[in-house]
């Protein structure tokens, strides 16, 4: 069993994971980041309390979907569930991500991105229910 489906998304996760880090660490105008801006720049409070509250938002969710995913995985559930929940999961952190990351007001990014979040889980959910009632 190689969990392959879990390696795939816990590496997609963790990639957008240090996009949103790396922005966070900018907004806060780190000696690093600093370089490659203008010496007037200005940064937007708000903003940077997006930018965290959306970093926190992926750290919240992402650990409890891929444990489950890898529980169903290793448990050998459909194989096209598990891709189809995994996949609206991570498109619904990229929207959520992007959309309150990186924009002021983007409602639709937001809503959307959190409504394929829940998709995602609640097709595990019922995917891992069956298995597990089934048997």
């Amino acid at each position: 069993m190689d969990l392959e489906i879990t390696l795939i998304f816990s590496i997609l996760l963790v990639i957008f994971t240090l996009v949103l880090t790396i922005r966070v660490i900018d907004l806060r105008e780190s000696p690093v980041t600093r370089s490659f801006h203008s010496a007037n720049r200005k940064i937007n409070p708000l903003m940077l309390q997006r930018a965290i509250r959306a970093h926190g938002n992926l750290l919240e969710y992402a650990p409890l979907f891929l444990i489950l995913l890898f529980l169903c995985e290793f448990n050998q559930l459909n194989e096209f569930y598990l891709v189809m929940s995994a996949t609206l999961f991570f498109i619904g952190r990229l929207m959520h991500g992007i959309g309150y990351g990186f924009m002021l007001h983007s409602p639709i990014m937001r809503i959307g991105g959190m409504s394929l979040t829940i998709l995602g889980f609640l097709l595990l959910l019922i995917s891992a229910s069956i298995k597990l009632f089934a048997s």
